[in-house]
C-alpha cells in the first residue's frame, strides 16, 4: 500500500525517496477525477445545447486521455526540482521538496477550478454583476496559499503531503478504469485529425483566369456608429473611408447575431443563426451546413480558398468547415493560454479547445498579469500572413482570401501610435486597470465606461492604419483594382445600455449595425447605400458576383444590383441571440430583432416582451413605442413567428450528424 511507503520512521514522518510512477499516478488522479470534472461542470449547459451525448462522450474521453501529458510533465518537473534542491540541500529534503511540488500544484489547479465552478454557479443563481478583478484574484490565490501556510504549520508539511498522497493513491484503480474507457470509446470513434499546412486541393486554375480575386477582411468588434465610415462627418477610419470612395459603402448592414461565431458562420453560409445553430460562443455550425459554405462552392470553381484570423472563434477548425480551404491559418497571438487551446485545433471537429480552455483557465488571469499595456493581438500579423499565402498562389489561379483580424477587440490597449489620443495617460493603461469583457454595469459606472470606450476608439484608429497598409499592400501586388474587395466585421460593441462589450442577451444597434465597404473589380466611383441589409446578403452577392452557384440553404439575397447603382425590394433584415437555446429542443429561448425600413422590434420568445424603435427619430433606442404603435409591433412580431416557425421545421435535418 501506498501508506507502507511513507510509514515513519523511528516516530518521525519520513517521506522516502518517490518514484515516478507513484508521482505520475497522483498528479493524473488528481486532474483526471477532480480538475477536469471541475471544469466540465462549468460547461455542461453549453455541451449538452450544441452537442448530441455520443459527442460529449467522445469528447471527454479525447480530453482524459489529454490529461496524460499534463501530468507527465508535472512529474518531471517535481523530479527535477527535487534534484536541484539535493545539490544544493541535505539528501533528506529531496523527497519532501519533489512531493510538495507535485501535490501543491495539482492541489492548486484543483482549488482553482473549484473556485471558479463555485463563483460561475453563484452568479447564474443569483444573477448578479459583480465581477472578479484581478486584484481579487490575486488575493484569493494569496489567502489560499496563507491557508495552506498554516495548515501546513500545524499538522507538519509531511504528514499534510503524506495524507494527500495516500488519498490519491487509493483512487489509482478508478483512474485506471477511467482512462481504460477512454482509449476504448476513442478507439471505436477514432477523432478527425488535421494538420496544419495540409492542403485540402480545389479544382485546376488553368481555366480560371478570368474569374476575379476575393478579398474579404473582417475587423472584430467593429461599431458602425463608432468607425462611421460613410459619409463626411468625423471619423476613426480615415483609411477605409479612403479606400469607400471607390466603392460602395453600406450605411445599414445589420449582423446576424452580437457575437463571433453565429455571425461568421452566418457570413459563411448564407444561413442565421435559428437554421446554422451555431449559436453559443464555442458552437459549431450544424451538421447539415458544414459543407455547404461559400468557401467550398469556390474551392469546387477553382478557386485557392484561404483563412487567415487570430481569432480562434472564427476559424474554419472552430465551425466544423475546415475542408472548404486550401490552408487555415491560426495567426498566434502572444497570450500563453491560447498555446494548448490551440494546438488541439488538431481535432476539428472535436470542442477540445472549449474545455482545454476552461480547464487552463487560470492562465488566463497570468496573462492579464503579464502582458501590462501591451495587447496581445496586433493586425499586422494576420495581414502579413494573408500577403505570405498570396505571394505563394498558384499562377493563374483566382484566390478567395478571408483575413479576420481581432482588434479592436478587447483589451482595449492600443499601439503608442494611437494610444492617447483620445484618453490621456494615468488612465485605462493597463489591461489589469480595464473592466472584464461582456458585463452589465450599474449606471454610476457609466463615466468610466465611456472612458474605455475612447480606448476601444484609439484601437480603431490603429485597426485603420493596419488595414490601409494591408491594401496598399495589395495594390502594390496588382491584387487590388481587379478583385473583389469587402470590408466589415463580425458584430459592434456596446458601452451604453448598462452593458460593456458584447454577446449576452441584448441587441441594440452598436451591437449588430457593422460598417461594410463593397468594391467591385474595377470600381473606382463611389456609392452611398442606405437601405438596410443582413449579413447573410454577403455571401450570395459575392457568389454571384463570379458567377459561381447559389448556395441551397442561403437566408439572404445578392446586393449585385445596388452595387450596380441599381434599386432592390425592402426587405426584412434579422438578427438575433440564442445562447440559451438547446439545438436538439424546439425554439422555445432566444432574444430577436427584425428591422425594416426605420423600423426595429426586439422580442424577447421566452417572456413575450416587445421593444419597438423608430430608428429614424431615436437611434439610441432609448423610447419603446411597442404600447403606442401596438398594431406595427404584432405585424413585425408576426413576421418573426413565421420565420421562426420556418427554423424551427428546418432544424432536424440540420442538427443530425449524417
Amino acid at each position: 500500500m501506498m501508506r507502507d511507503r511513507y510509514r515513519a520512521q523511528a516516530g518521525t514522518p519520513v517521506l522516502r525517496e518517490p518514484t515516478a510512477w507513484a508521482l505520475f499516478v497522483c498528479a493524473l488522479t488528481a486532474i483526471a477525477t477532480l480538475a477536469l470534472p471541475l471544469s466540465v461542470i462549468q460547461l455542461i449547459d453549453g455541451l449538452v445545447f450544441v452537442a448530441s451525448g455520443l459527442e460529449v462522450a467522445q469528447d471527454l474521453a479525447l480530453l482524459c486521455l489529454l490529461a496524460i501529458l499534463p501530468a507527465a510533465a508535472l512529474t518531471s518537473f517535481a523530479l527535477l526540482v527535487g534534484r536541484l534542491v539535493a545539490c544544493v540541500l541535505p539528501k533528506r529534503h529531496q523527497s519532501t521538496t519533489t512531493w510538495g511540488v507535485l501535490l501543491l500544484t495539482v492541489g492548486w489547479m484543483c482549488a482553482w477550478q473549484f473556485g471558479r465552478t463555485v463563483w460561475l454557479w453563484i452568479r447564474a443563481i443569483t444573477q448578479i454583476t459583480y465581477v472578479v478583478t484581478p486584484e481579487l484574484r490575486l488575493l484569493a490565490v494569496g489567502l489560499l496559499a496563507l491557508g495552506v501556510s498554516l495548515l501546513m504549520r500545524r499538522v507538519g508539511a509531511v504528514r499534510l503531503l503524506n495524507a494527500a498522497a495516500d488519498r490519491l493513491w487509493a483512487l489509482r484503480h478508478a483512474t485506471a478504469l477511467l482512462v481504460l474507457t477512454a482509449i476504448l470509446l476513442t478507439t471505436a470513434f477514432p477523432p478527425v485529425v488535421y494538420w496544419r499546412g495540409e492542403q485540402a486541393g480545389g479544382a485546376g486554375p488553368s481555366q480560371q483566369r478570368d474569374r476575379p480575386d476575393i478579398f474579404l477582411i473582417t475587423l472584430d468588434t467593429l461599431a458602425a456608429s463608432d468607425a462611421n465610415v460613410c459619409g463626411d462627418g468625423p471619423t476613426y477610419m480615415p483609411e477605409l473611408r479612403r479606400f469607400a470612395k471607390r466603392g460602395s459603402c453600406f450605411g445599414n448592414l445589420y449582423a446576424s447575431s452580437n457575437f463571433t461565431t453565429p455571425t461568421i458562420s452566418t457570413i459563411e453560409t448564407a444561413a442565421l443563426p435559428w437554421s446554422h445553430f451555431a449559436t453559443q460562443p464555442d458552437a459549431k455550425m450544424a451538421h447539415g451546413l458544414r459543407s455547404q459554405s461559400m468557401a467550398k462552392i469556390l474551392q469546387q470553381a477553382g478557386y485557392g480558398t484561404h483563412m487567415v484570423t487570430d481569432n480562434l472563434l472564427a476559424s474554419p477548425l472552430h465551425r466544423g468547415t475546415h475542408t472548404a480551404y486550401d490552408s487555415n491559418v491560426l495567426v498566434h497571438t502572444t497570450l500563453v493560454g491560447n498555446v494548448v487551446r490551440d494546438a488541439v485545433t488538431m481535432f476539428p471537429d472535436t470542442a477540445l479547445p472549449k474545455l482545454v480552455a476552461a480547464t487552463a483557465s487560470f492562465l488566463g488571469a497570468l496573462d492579464v498579469q503579464t502582458h501590462g499595456q501591451q495587447s496581445p493581438y496586433e493586425s499586422h500579423r494576420s495581414y502579413a500572413a494573408a500577403l505570405n499565402l498570396i505571394d505563394e498562389a498558384k499562377a493563374g489561379q483566382p484566390l478567395f482570401v478571408w483575413v479576420h483580424t481581432l482588434p479592436p477587440h478587447s483589451p482595449y490597449l492600443p499601439p503608442a501610435s494611437t494610444k492617447y489620443r483620445l484618453l490621456p495617460k494615468g488612465e485605462l493603461e493597463r489591461w489589469q486597470d480595464l473592466l472584464p469583457d461582456n458585463i452589465a454595469y450599474p449606471a454610476p459606472l457609466q463615466p468610466l465606461v465611456d472612458k474605455h470606450r475612447l480606448r476601444y476608439r484609439e484601437a480603431i484608429m490603429a485597426a485603420d492604419a493596419e488595414l490601409g497598409l494591408f491594401l496598399r499592400d495589395l495594390e502594390a501586388r496588382g491584387r487590388l483594382d481587379n478583385a473583389v474587395i469587402i470590408v466589415s466585421s463580425d458584430h459592434g460593441e456596446s458601452f451604453e445600455h448598462g452593458f460593456l462589450g458584447h454577446a449576452g442577451p441584448l441587441l441594440h444597434n452598436a451591437l449588430i449595425k457593422v460598417p461594410l465597404v463593397f468594391k467591385l473589380p474595377g470600381q473606382n466611383t463611389t456609392r452611398h447605400i442606405a437601405q438596410p441589409v443582413s449579413m447573410a446578403d454577403l455571401a450570395p452577392t459575392i457568389l454571384d458576383i463570379v458567377g459561381a452557384p447559389a448556395l441551397p440553404h442561403a437566408e439572404g439575397r445578392s446586393l449585385r444590383p445596388m452595387l450596380n447603382g441599381e434599386a432592390i425590394s425592402d426587405q426584412a433584415v434579422f438578427s438575433m441571440t440564442m445562447e440559451r437555446q438547446s439545438r436538439f429542443q424546439a425554439i422555445t429561448n432566444g432574444h430577436y430583432a427584425v428591422i425594416k425600413g426605420s423600423s426595429k422590434l426586439i422580442w424577447n420568445l421566452a417572456s413575450g416582451e416587445l421593444q419597438l424603435f423608430d430608428l429614424d427619430v431615436d437611434p439610441g433606442e432609448k423610447t419603446n413605442l411597442a404600447a403606442q404603435q401596438p398594431e406595427l409591433a404584432a405585424q413585425m412580431k408576426s413576421l418573426l413567428q413565421e420565420r421562426v416557425k420556418a427554423a424551427e421545421a428546418r432544424r432536424p435535418g440540420m442538427v443530425t450528424r449524417p
